[in-house]
C-alpha cells in the first residue's frame, strides 16, 4: 500500500508561463477562450503554447470580476444611454 499510496498523494505535474495573448468568442451559450502562452523566450512558433477552454457566462463573469479584484480596480459601470442613443436603438 506504501507505492500505491505515494502515487495518489503525489499531484500533477505543474507548468508556470507567460501570458502572451488571449482571444475570446462567443460559442452559443458558452465563451470561448484561447490563451497563449509560452514558458521560455519565443524563438520560433513551437515556444507557443495554446489552451482552449469552453466557460458559462457565469464563469466568465466572475472570473472577469475575480481579476479585477486581484488587480485592485473595479469593474467598469455600464452608463446610462442618452435620449439620441435610446431613439436611435443604440
Amino acid at each position: 500500500m506504501g507505492k500505491d499510496r505515494e502515487k495518489q498523494d503525489t499531484p500533477k505535474e505543474v507548468t508556470f508561463g507567460i501570458l502572451l495573448g488571449w482571444e475570446s468568442a462567443p460559442a452559443g451559450e458558452r465563451i470561448a477562450l484561447k490563451l497563449q502562452s509560452t514558458d521560455k523566450v519565443v524563438t520560433s512558433a513551437s515556444d507557443v503554447h495554446e489552451f482552449r477552454y469552453f466557460l458559462t457566462k457565469e464563469q466568465a463573469v466572475l472570473l472577469g470580476n475575480h481579476l479585477y479584484t486581484l488587480a485592485g480596480q473595479t469593474a467598469p459601470t455600464r452608463k446610462k444611454r442618452g435620449l439620441i442613443e435610446k431613439l436611435m436603438g443604440g
